[in-house]
């Protein structure tokens, strides 16, 4: 039996047939509806993903799991929707966000993690919170806040598995059309992920074969939610299910900080 550390074991609670299967089928839904998010909005899987399946697996386990979801679905629909994205805010992004992989992932292996699960929680409801209440149009960002949107993302990307939400921010305020938003998030999207495994690989973070034999099981299921939200954002606004999406972090982010206390 394969185990992350003393008394936690990964496989049974993840895997069909290697005893507990209980959690499977809430993991498998919990992976559908973010990666259906991806699909209809370019962005907002691991804000649902992480802070739920963090309630019963371990933090750096998930973030490791979530990493490689990301991965394979953010290209999925990045192949699809590169030729609309912004290539100039991609080089201007790129090198801050490599800044903030670089603290992550240091401040990955340092942090205990109760305190980990509450600045995760806190994150998410603040995160919530703004887009629950943003109302207005946006006002023409300058390309300085760039270096805090790459720098922030990627940090929170190695440390929670959540670095969307600072792209997203400078993006639409940077690029009025919505779907060059989209592409251009979902590029941002491929290539923090992209750094975070290489970060989170050269740490030993996926050295585990348990975490491996998950991302075979639920990397499907990711693929599908991507596929069913890509088909589905022409018809729904994405405002709309944004909206809808941060009731559900400020509910899943309230239970972190209810847990962590």
């Amino acid at each position: 039996m394969t185990t992350a550390r003393p008394g936690v074991c990964i496989v049974p609670t993840v895997v069909p047939g290697a005893g507990e299967t209980d959690t499977l089928l809430p993991a498998a839904l919990i992976v559908f509806v973010g990666y259906l998010v991806f699909g209809v909005t370019g962005f907002g899987a691991s804000p649902i993903t992480v802070p739920l399946l963090a309630h019963f697996l371990p933090l750096p386990f998930v973030l490791s799991l979530a990493a490689a979801l990301d991965l394979g679905s953010a290209a999925v629909l990045g192949l699809h929707t590169r030729k609309q994205a912004s290539v100039g805010e991609l080089l201007v992004l790129a090198p801050f966000t490599v800044v903030g992989l670089a603290l992550g992932v240091t401040l990955l292996v340092r942090l205990p993690r109760d305190a980990t699960l509450l600045a995760l929680g806190i994150f998410v409801c603040g995160y919530a919170l703004y887009i629950m209440l943003r109302r207005g149009p946006r006002r023409l960002l300058s390309r300085m806040w760039a270096a805090p949107a790459g720098i922030l993302s990627g940090i929170l990307g190695a440390l929670f598995g959540v670095g969307g939400p600072p792209y997203v921010a400078y993006i639409a305020g940077r690029i009025p059309d919505g779907a060059a938003q989209r592409a251009t998030i979902s590029q941002m999207v491929v290539l923090n992920v992209g750094l975070r495994v290489a970060a989170f690989a050269v740490a030993g973070l996926f050295s585990r074969r348990d975490l491996w034999i998950a991302i075979g099981v639920l990397l499907p299921v990711a693929w599908v939610g991507v596929w069913t939200g890509n088909h589905v954002h022409m018809r729904l606004a994405p405002a709309h299910v944004v909206r809808i999406v941060g009731a559900a972090l400020l509910f899943s982010g309230a239970s972190l900080i209810a847990r962590a206390l």
